[in-house]
């Protein structure tokens, strides 16, 4: 049996596994025997340092969703978790600042929205600020909450509102607030135009040496999955009804309350070959040293063993009943991914 898992909590990271599932995507790859384990293994700050315990005494083979930083510190310590994929190759957001804030310097002894501590934008931002010669740990006030979501619509209402001085909003609000006149301070589009890939899919030693043949049914699955949630058009009504149906099924309170995020159709944020940037995994790592996250030495390709889901991706490409779905996902990707002019 293969049984997968996200590290984290969040509704959203368990959908392609679901989507899979019921799209009977496994199945048809020649997975028979698996398990989806939903709810997530770790709190979010623990996962650097607890993900392969938590594996191990779950007997989970493969986690879809841990951070860059999370594999770099267990593979620092010697422990078998490697990434094998990617789930979010791309998080396309801008930070916007109340008027009269016009560079990071000016966000001394502000308020910045953030869905969680340790999550992407707080990450982003915190690097940002450290450059600019802040503290982001004493220089700012953090103010948590799901209303500050990089893909809720609601980010750009707590700005207006005054709630915040500082947030994320998804790219979809930005065009508004620029003709509104509030300052851009940061485009994720130009600091990471190879891609920012930001949640991975790792699975231990044994499974690549044991279970290869269903590893590379997974991955085959779940790049499917991932071309179907591209499409938008076909996909849209049934990818919001998941979500919903999921958020119902958690235990959090503010998965509960969520509802369907910004551009969780779109499909924007998923890689279309199932693989990661290196280019981005190599800039993440080194933002991961700046930060003290992980020690000077760390390479990324002692963290990577990507040849299965280049297998997996190359023997989806050459199926010709396969065509039409593929090239319709790399329009899409294309279209969605293109980056900014300038």
């Amino acid at each position: 049996m293969l049984r997968i898992a996200t590290a984290h909590y969040h509704v959203a990271h368990i959908v392609p596994a679901i989507v899979a599932k019921e799209m009977t995507y496994f199945e048809e790859e020649g997975l028979e025997d698996y398990n989806i384990v939903t709810g997530g293994l770790v709190p979010g700050l623990a996962e650097k340092i607890a993900l392969r315990r938590a594996m191990k005494e779950k007997g989970v083979d493969v986690v879809a969703d841990p951070k860059p930083v999370t594999i770099f510190s267990h593979r620092n310590r010697g422990e078998d978790l490697f990434i094998v994929g990617c789930w979010r190759n791309h998080q396309n957001f801008r930070f916007f600042a109340k008027k009269g804030l016009n560079n990071l310097r000016d966000l001394k002894g502000k308020r910045i929205g953030t869905r969680d501590y340790g999550g992407i934008s707080n990450v982003v931002m915190r690097l940002h600020l450290k450059r600019s010669g802040l503290d982001p740990d004493r220089d700012v006030e953090w103010v948590r909450g799901s209303r500050y979501h990089i893909a809720r619509m609601t980010t750009a209402e707590a700005l207006r509102e005054g709630d915040v001085d500082c947030v994320p909003v998804p790219l979809k609000a930005a065009e508004q607030l620029l003709a509104e006149g509030y300052p851009c301070l940061l485009d994720t589009r130009k600091l990471y135009p190879h891609g920012v890939p930001v949640r991975l899919i790792a699975t231990t030693r044994r499974v690549l040496d044991e279970k290869l043949d269903a590893l590379e049914a997974y991955l085959r699955a779940t790049i499917r999955a991932y071309w179907f949630i591209m499409d938008s058009e076909k996909s849209r009504d049934y990818i919001n009804a998941l979500n919903r149906r999921l958020r119902k099924q958690s235990p959090d309170e503010e998965e509960q309350k969520m509802g369907v995020l910004e551009g969780a159709s779109s499909g924007s944020v998923l890689p279309l070959d199932g693989a990661p940037s290196m280019e981005g995994l190599k800039i993440m790592l080194e933002e991961a040293r700046e930060m003290d996250e992980v020690p000077d030495g760390t390479r990324v390709e002692d963290a990577v063993e990507l040849g299965a889901v280049k297998r997996a991706y190359e023997a989806l490409c050459r199926r010709e009943e396969l065509a039409p779905s593929l090239k319709r996902a790399q329009e899409i990707y294309q279209r969605v991914n293109k980056p900014p002019a300038g």
